[in-house]
């Protein structure tokens, strides 16, 4: 139990951080060379699929989470890996990880024909990819300092970014997420999916504030 709930275990941690780096590397650069042929279908060449791979929300977490990654394991940080070596960021993406591997798993997969080169950039980014990430959470020390307000903030990305999307997805027809297509499903139904995800991800930080809490109760445990 206390490795479960107890301190943290910085080997440990800086294994899943190297391994982290290194999956989210090969699955990011793997996306990008196997996803090429339907790339062309759609009329993008190499540098607009790189930028159309940016419209993606699993892509831009997993690229956040690289940037963590390299601040957990920096002696010396600068601005941009002190922001990501701050727990309640490296908690927000926890459960932005999580929102994206749920979303995906349970209303997104399938809807495209895969090649296996394809599939399997797809099981690391959207299951691998999330399930070292949450377990490296796991090990980090001081999240006793993360509260339940804090959730409202951890929202705020997320909330842009479906803001950006469906605007651009109003003003050229095209929606690169299926659930959100207000042209195909309605507008009713749209907005009840981007309530669902939004309540989903407010159940998601609310849960890991909750395990943060309980590993810092069992952390400051007498042992037995």
């Amino acid at each position: 139990m206390r490795f479960m709930f107890g301190s943290s275990h910085p080997e440990f941690a800086r294994m899943l951080a190297r391994l982290g780096i290194v999956l989210g590397t090969v699955a990011i650069a793997g996306q990008y060379i196997f996803f090429q042929p339907l790339f062309r279908q759609m009329g993008l060449g190499p540098v607009s699929s790189a930028f159309g791979m940016l419209m993606f929300l699993t892509i831009l977490t997993n690229l956040m989470l690289l940037a963590v990654y390299w601040s957990s394991l920096t002696a010396t940080p600068g601005r941009i890996s002190a922001f990501f070596g701050q727990t309640g960021v490296r908690t927000a993406l926890a459960a932005h990880i999580a929102l994206v591997a749920i979303v995906y798993v349970t209303a997104i997969r399938g809807q495209i024909a895969l090649t296996p080169p394809m599939l399997v950039t797809d099981a690391l980014l959207h299951y691998l990819a999330p399930a070292v990430y949450l377990t490296w959470w796991w090990q980090l020390p001081d999240k006793h300092v993360l509260g339940y307000s804090d959730v409202p903030r951890w929202m705020a990305w997320p909330v842009v970014y479906l803001c950006l999307i469906m605007t651009a997805g109003v003003s050229t027809g095209a929606f690169i997420y299926p659930i959100l297509d207000v042209y195909r499903l309605g507008t009713d139904r749209v907005v009840l999916n981007i309530g669902l995800i939004l309540g989903l991800l407010a159940a998601i930080g609310a849960a890991l504030v909750f395990v943060a809490r309980l590993q810092s109760a069992k952390s400051k445990a007498p042992a037995r």
